[in-house]
């Protein structure tokens, strides 16, 4: 039974003693899983557990270096640089879906939710990482990301396997957010901040210094970042993630709107989540 090795969990909540033998993550875009959740993956790697990451579509929407591209360049490049971050993490298995970066909205939500359902068929995961809810950043790709996960984990209808979204603390929000708004990270009304996350993940430096590889691997994404505040800041936000942890997902497409239609009526900027109830021990 495999442990969580790089250095420690805070918040009330360990993964030591968790079986954790197949990890999936579930991603918008190329860079979203180092960014969120590269030290998680490095870790599940390092100790020689099976890592896959699937990514919906290949990022040609966005800036090359913070310049406009063509699509099928961007993608490419994008795509060498995923394999050469992921590289850095350990993950050996990753897969495009190829859907049209910045329009997930319109992808219909069956089609997605049964691939995706089809692979969880296939990988077999005992643990899923992916967006929460608010999709970290507010990005719409992410939201809907999110909603998909959850509606696909309640149809696969595993209890033993769980779900991990990857959230904000208030304290990283505090220390880092300000800065990341200069270059407008976060979308209108985010990003949300939960002052209890269940699971707070504390690197060691191995595991640091492979993420910090990894993000500097997305060059086109990330060598403005390290630029404008250089490695000891970097370090400093990549040395901690947080998630939010779900045993089972029941009735995830009601739960998904119904939080759509709250934060969009009445965004909120803190959330307050009792972790009490998810023993992951």
């Amino acid at each position: 039974m495999a442990e969580f090795t790089g250095g420690s969990l805070v918040g009330g909540q360990t993964l030591k003693g968790v079986e954790m033998t197949t990890m999936l993550g579930i991603w918008a875009h190329p860079d979203d899983e180092v960014f969120v959740a590269g030290g998680l993956l490095a870790d599940a790697a390092r100790r020689g557990d099976r890592v896959v990451c699937i990514h919906m579509t290949g990022g040609e929407a966005g800036l090359n270096f913070g310049k406009p591209s063509t699509p099928t360049t961007l993608a490419d490049i994008r795509r060498q640089e995923l394999r050469a971050s992921l590289a850095c993490l350990g993950v050996e298995e990753q897969r495009f879906f190829a859907y049209p970066d910045g329009r997930l909205s319109l992808i219909p939500d069956e089609n997605a939710v049964a691939r995706i359902h089809d692979v969880l068929i296939e990988v077999k995961p005992d643990e899923i990482v992916t967006f929460g809810r608010d999709g970290f950043t507010g990005h719409p790709d992410h939201k809907v990301l999110s909603a998909w996960v959850r509606t696909a984990i309640d149809l696969w209808n595993q209890p033993r396997a769980r779900l991990n979204e990857a959230v904000m603390s208030t304290e990283w929000r505090d220390a880092f957010v300000p800065a990341l708004n200069e270059f407008d990270a976060f979308w209108p009304g985010h990003p949300f901040a939960f002052a209890t996350p269940d699971v707070t993940l504390e690197l060691d430096d191995e595991l640091l210094d492979a993420k910090l590889e990894a993000l500097r691997s997305h060059a086109s994404q990330m060598t403005h970042l390290f630029d404008a505040y250089g490695h000891s800041f970097m370090r400093a936000l990549a040395s901690r993630e947080h998630f939010r942890v779900s045993e089972r997902v029941d009735h995830a497409d009601e739960r998904a709107s119904a939080y759509a239609s709250r934060t969009n009526s009445n965004p909120v900027n803190e959330v307050n989540f009792d972790s009490s109830t998810l023993s992951l021990v």
